[in-house]
């Protein structure tokens, strides 16, 4: 980092359908918090998200898309730690595994996030990967992500379910020992169940003062998978006998 930050800098790290906008929403709803959305995650678009005031929420600059894809550490010095007007004591953004995946050199943003031992990590775990991957593939089909058509249902493969729960682990294991001693665990059952509880802890790990925090986000009606994966049945046979078994518990 340039120069010392007068904030704690923080990433919600994780990947989709584990609860990151809800935790999104709550921290903005504290004074002297401001976090960002995955200001890395889209293709054509900066989404800084409606609580940066600085550029639009949704920012199509061919140039500024450039500049992140090619030059991140510089995009993130100049537009998200950097001095703002108002001050904050905590300042972040969300980062999901494969946020690198538009950048020229996908491991130099990680690089600086190791070397930067300022920064802090949130490190969003939904404990169910099936209802996970459930919860992805009926956003995508639907293209919303914030409220769920609860009739919708789906088959599932058993490779793209193997992939899935491969790949969610393997990230899971790689950036707890990246980050380790500087990242805080939170069950995304916790966030639902426990929420004050989880919001208190989050809050003394940046180093904010404890507040009651409030969120925009209606969480989705949850459906039974037996009932919405078609080929539920065929997949809780497959992983019976493996390590994936404790996702099928319907």
């Amino acid at each position: 980092m340039k120069s010392r930050l007068p904030y704690q800098p923080f990433i919600i790290l994780g990947t989709a359908r584990t609860g990151s906008t809800m935790l999104w929403s709550y921290l903005n709803s504290h004074p002297d918090i401001l976090c960002l959305r995955g200001v890395y995650g889209s293709t054509n678009k900066i989404n800084f998200g409606k609580y940066y005031g600085e550029l639009p929420e949704e920012y199509h600059s061919s140039e500024l898309i450039k500049l992140r894809n090619e030059r991140p550490i510089e995009f993130l010095e100049n537009y998200i730690w950097k001095k703002y007007s108002k001050p904050f004591k905590a300042v972040g953004f969300k980062y999901f595994y494969d946020h690198d995946r538009h950048l020229s050199n996908n491991e130099e943003l990680i690089r600086y996030f190791k070397s930067n031992k300022a920064i802090k990590f949130l490190h969003l775990k939904r404990e169910n990967l099936l209802a996970t991957l459930f919860s992805y593939k009926r956003a995508l089909a639907q293209q919303q992500w914030t409220r769920a058509d609860t009739n919708y249902k789906t088959s599932i493969t058993i490779q793209e379910c193997k992939e899935y729960f491969q790949r969610i682990l393997y990230n899971q294991k790689l950036f707890d020992k990246l980050f380790a001693g500087r990242i805080l665990q939170i069950s995304y059952d916790n966030l639902i169940n426990s929420t004050e509880q989880t919001l208190t802890n989050i809050l003394d790990f940046i180093e904010v003062k404890a507040l009651p925090l409030t969120t925009e986000t209606i969480k989705n009606k949850e459906t039974e998978l037996l009932d919405s994966i078609t080929n539920y049945t065929e997949l809780k046979n497959y992983f019976k006998y493996t390590d994936y078994a404790k996702y099928f518990n319907e």
